[in-house]
């Protein structure tokens, strides 16, 4: 609720809590504290409003999210979602070098992670299908195991992420699957 007051309400706000907490609030602070929790909720309220508002006028207009933004846009931000939150990291190459093939990747649509699976818990990074990867000389073990009876690309489609879900229902990326469900029934896992 503190994001609908500004930095300095913020802050006398967080300010008078800390009275009212301590009991040495004033009648004419709590007064003001009612005020900035009433001007928060007011402005969280009208949000709502205007939220509601824009949703109303997208139905009745059968406006669509490819009409407001593009497939492009889409896709990027889908990928921004389904990809991994990492933390920041020590870079042992400059920037400059570090940054051209992500770019490249990014561009490409590389980037985007289609398939997450980990089936134990314990040990080791979940394994990863990227849109358009490369196969190497083995597959890992978690998309090994989901290699059973006949319903390998089933159990992948439950592991894919929202975007891959999406992409795989289009022929291209029905197509891929099945590439991808090949090679891992017919790869051997690295010893």
């Amino acid at each position: 609720m503190l994001n609908y007051l500004s930095s300095v309400e913020q802050s006398r706000f967080a300010e008078l809590q800390g009275k009212l907490a301590q009991l040495t609030i004033t009648e004419t602070e709590q007064a003001e504290l009612s005020a900035l929790v009433q001007k928060a909720q007011s402005t969280a309220a009208k949000r709502t409003e205007a939220i509601e508002a824009v949703r109303k006028t997208i139905a009745e207009s059968a406006i669509s999210i490819n009409d407001v933004f593009g497939a492009d846009a889409i896709t990027s931000a889908a990928a921004a979602l389904s990809a991994p939150q990492k933390g920041p990291r020590k870079q042992r190459v400059s920037k400059e070098k570090a940054a051209k093939p992500a770019k490249a990747e990014k561009a490409a649509g590389l980037d985007v992670v289609l398939i997450q699976v980990k089936l134990d818990k314990t040990a080791g990074a979940p394994s990863r299908y990227k849109k358009g990867q490369k196969f190497g000389k083995f597959v890992s073990s978690n998309f090994k195991r989901l290699d059973k009876d006949g319903t390998l690309i089933e159990n992948l489609l439950h592991y894919a992420t929202p975007l891959g879900k999406t992409y795989f229902a289009t022929e291209e990326g029905k197509a891929e699957l099945a590439k991808f469900a090949t090679f891992v029934h017919d790869t051997p896992v690295a010893a």
